[in-house]
């Protein structure tokens, strides 16, 4: 009976570790996710999916300005209807484009991104 119980404990801490592994947002959902959160408005939430590397080149105000500026643009938009996110590469470096469309009148825009791994999340980094 013991060992069943030790056996049933081990399947379920399994489980629960696996399930936890995949909480981590993938490289694809980490962009569609940046821009959601810039057409929202949201940019202290947007600012968490941008590397060390940008935020030191830019410096916090200006990030935030930047940032806000661009949640304007997306507002007179319309807002984001869709974002397609294509990337490859392996590691801890991901680059590819990300296709934005909108649900006003504007074009669907497509931009390069790159991301990084930085503390075991993946952030938008610099083009290089």
């Amino acid at each position: 009976m013991a060992s069943r119980q030790r056996v049933w404990m081990a399947a379920v801490t399994l489980v629960v570790v696996a399930a936890l592994a995949g909480c981590g947002k993938s490289p694809d959902s980490t962009v569609e996710s940046f821009y959601r959160a810039v057409g929202k408005g949201e940019i202290t939430e947007a600012k968490s999916y941008v590397s060390a590397q940008i935020v030191g080149m830019l410096g916090e105000a200006k990030l935030s300005a930047a940032l806000a500026g661009e949640t304007e643009k997306i507002r007179a938009c319309g807002g984001i209807k869709s974002v397609e996110v294509k990337l490859q590469g392996e590691g801890e470096v991901r680059t590819g484009v990300a296709t934005v469309a909108y649900a006003g009148r504007c074009q669907t825009k497509a931009e390069r991104v790159r991301l990084v791994k930085e503390d075991g999340k993946w952030k938008l980094a610099a083009d290089k």
